[in-house]
């Protein structure tokens, strides 16, 4: 029987020997994001064989497994993952629950249609998809395409006499201020904000402790916007949380352009994560023209006609 362990901070060490093995381009492989998010979500995990697979659980929502984390190595070695599907879904069984199995990339696919022909229906999580954009594109904002995000940041620079600078321990209490304004001002309307603040309190109280850069820029000395990132592979980082104070004209656009450009220049990608399905968030994703996006995909067994 599988046991479900938590995801606490001294597991990070842990946790990313499985992570690092292949280059993921999925936002969610990251420890940040598994633990400030392990509250919301009830983040679980089991290794299995030497393989990791998270089991998280939403309110109201059924459990999920990962594919394997760690079955291929960069090196293309692979490990049996017929076991720990099977001993994923032995756990399902015994729950009472349908099996629900989250792939993270094309190579994962491939792997359980080949190991379990005719088995499984998969299809795309396309809520879940991630935006993935060309960092020097977003640095310098040129041609037609950017055009209206071109002007917002010349705007900004224009009307505000702003600084930015690299995030410290000293900016916290200012960013989680900021942060609290919004939160005060939308949590009437915004379905799920509660986990959003928790996941964000949890990122700052262990922020030195994550493997994460933030960035903040500051009007006539006042917080306006912030951003925290990492690397998420060779080529490419991840931005788990961006926010800014949206009295200031053009803020999002200024501290997105700002933090890539002081911050991740030694990288040619970044990973914007998904949209949730909210038409908001979407119209805002694609206006910054993604480059590709990271599929990612949902397994169910094959229903028996």
């Amino acid at each position: 029987m599988i046991e479900l362990h938590e995801i606490t901070i001294d597991k990070k060490e842990l946790l990313e020997s499985y992570l690092n093995r292949k280059c993921s381009q999925n936002s969610e492989f990251t420890f940040t994001n598994l633990f400030m998010w392990r509250k919301s979500y009830d983040m679980r995990y089991t290794i299995i064989n030497d393989m990791l697979c998270i089991m998280p659980q939403h309110e109201g929502g059924p459990r999920s497994g990962t594919f394997p984390i760690g079955w291929k190595g960069e090196d293309g070695t692979e490990k049996d993952i017929r076991p720990v599907i099977e001993a994923m879904l032995d756990f399902f069984e015994k729950n009472g629950q349908e099996p629900l199995i989250r792939l993270y990339d094309d190579d994962a696919v491939q792997k359980l249609v080949e190991t379990f022909p005719g088995k499984f229906l998969i299809t795309e999580d396309i809520n879940y998809f991630d935006y993935v954009y060309d960092i020097e594109q977003l640095t310098k904002l040129s041609g037609k395409k950017f055009h209206t995000k071109k002007n917002h940041v010349n705007k900004f620079k224009k009307l505000y006499n702003y600084t930015y600078a690299r995030m410290t321990p000293a900016d916290r209490p200012e960013c989680i201020a900021l942060f609290d304004t919004w939160y005060q001002n939308k949590k009437e309307e915004i379905p799920g904000i509660d986990e959003e603040r928790e996941a964000v309190m949890e990122l700052f109280q262990n922020w030195e402790k994550l493997s994460i850069v933030g960035g903040c820029i500051r009007v006539d000395g006042e917080m306006v916007a912030f951003s925290f990132g990492e690397p998420l592979c060779k080529k490419m980082v991840v931005i788990h949380l961006e926010h800014a104070n949206t009295d200031y004209e053009g803020a999002f656009a200024m501290m997105n352009q700002q933090f890539l450009e002081h911050e991740w220049q030694d990288y040619q990608l970044v990973n914007r994560e998904e949209d949730m399905g909210l038409p908001g968030m979407r119209k805002a994703k694609e206006s910054y023209r993604p480059v590709m996006m990271v599929k990612k995909y949902v397994a169910t067994l094959m229903p028996h006609i």
